[in-house]
């Protein structure tokens, strides 16, 4: 039994809520989803389990200066990676410009308050965007890339993380000159892997063609947004991560709430969800063919699985090949971690995959 296999099993037995009638356990349905879930590939750099922790919403939402303080406050956060670690979810997903750091302070400081027995099974991720990212003219280099990530270590009061992600790509500077800054850090015992996020097909070809002409280790993670919303999306990378041995962990695994089916047709989103906050990105997708594919998901999460509109969605997600581990965000409301505890119960045959995805299919290709 392979290492991430072990922990989806431990991730699964750790399932406390209640069952709804019509439902079958976790226990009950553990063997079945082990077999289910066995074509679902784990690249060999990967031990860190089928989800990830998502904290981009600690503080703030994700980079956005304009909203620094309308995220999951301290003591809510909190209460998420309590959640997490009950879960069996031990990799903690950061960036430093998150909240302007305030993710990563609020997970520095957790890791303070709990006793070693629970911070020690914690793992930690965070990423350094570019220069550009933050209005400022520079290379994205290693004493760039030094001086960020140093920060990073700093706030979350560690001398290493698990992860290191370059946020966005900088195609004004030699990816080399990226690479030999990451790959420096890694030397240094600082991060374990490296890797990259909201990367396209040929930026990631280039890098990792660069990496083996400089004999370096390259990117081994790979972390673009991807949903059941667009299941045909990112579908190149996806195929040169297979090829790679690379790991493919894809956030927005909800596509910014959209597959939770609260945002309805011709409605205004409701105050503070991530549309009515940031709509940029996903309202355009929102077609009615869309939101009948959504209405169709809801129906079959309720009636065959007891469960919401998107743990449905999730569960799809974590049965999808091509997926090592979704980024799972709380939700504002506790138990924050509810969605993503459902989907881990929920067992789908490939036909049942098959189906769910082809509603979502058909829905972009009738836009």
């Amino acid at each position: 039994m392979s290492a991430g296999y072990r922990v989806g099993f431990l991730v699964l037995l750790c399932c406390r809520h209640r069952v709804p009638p019509g439902r079958r356990s976790v226990r009950s349905s553990f063997f079945e989803t082990a077999t289910t879930l066995a074509r679902v590939t784990t690249p060999s750099v990967w031990t860190y389990g089928r989800t990830v922790l998502g904290c981009g919403t600690f503080g703030g939402i994700g980079g956005s200066t304009e909203l620094i303080g309308r995220g999951l406050n301290e003591p809510a956060a909190f209460e998420t990676m309590d959640e997490a670690v009950g879960l069996g979810i031990t990799l903690f997903d950061s960036a430093e410009r998150y909240s302007g750091g305030a993710s990563e302070i609020m997970i520095g400081r957790w890791l303070v308050e709990r006793d070693s027995e629970v911070s020690g099974k914690v793992r930690l991720a965070t990423k350094v965007a570019p220069p550009y990212a933050d209005g400022r003219v520079g290379r994205f280099d290693s004493a760039f890339l030094d001086e960020k990530f140093s920060g990073s270590l700093h706030r979350l009061g560690v001398d290493t993380v698990e992860l290191l992600f370059t946020h966005a790509p900088d195609d004004g500077t030699p990816i080399e000159e990226t690479l030999e800054g990451l790959e420096a850090i890694r030397a240094s015992g600082r991060c374990r892997l490296v890797g990259a996020c909201n990367v396209d097909a040929a930026q990631l070809t280039v890098a990792l063609d660069a990496a083996e002409r400089l004999g370096i280790g390259g990117y081994e993670v790979v972390q673009n947004g991807y949903s059941l919303l667009r299941p045909d999306d990112e579908r190149t990378v996806r195929s040169i991560c297979a090829a790679r041995d690379l790991a493919f962990t894809p956030f927005s695994p909800l596509a910014g709430g959209a597959l939770t089916g609260k945002y309805q047709r011709e409605a205004a989103p409701p105050p503070d969800s991530r549309m009515a906050l940031r709509p940029e990105g996903v309202d355009e997708l929102l077609t009615p063919v869309v939101h009948d594919a959504i209405d169709r998901l809801r129906h079959a999460a309720q009636d065959q699985h007891g469960v919401e509109c998107g743990a449905l969605a999730l569960a799809w997600l974590l049965h999808h090949r091509e997926v090592t581990a979704p980024v799972f965000g709380p939700a504002r409301s506790s138990p924050h971690l509810v969605l993503a505890t459902r989907a881990l119960d929920i067992v789908l045959s490939d036909g049942d995959f098959a189906e769910i995805e082809s509603w979502f299919a058909s829905s972009v290709a009738d836009q």
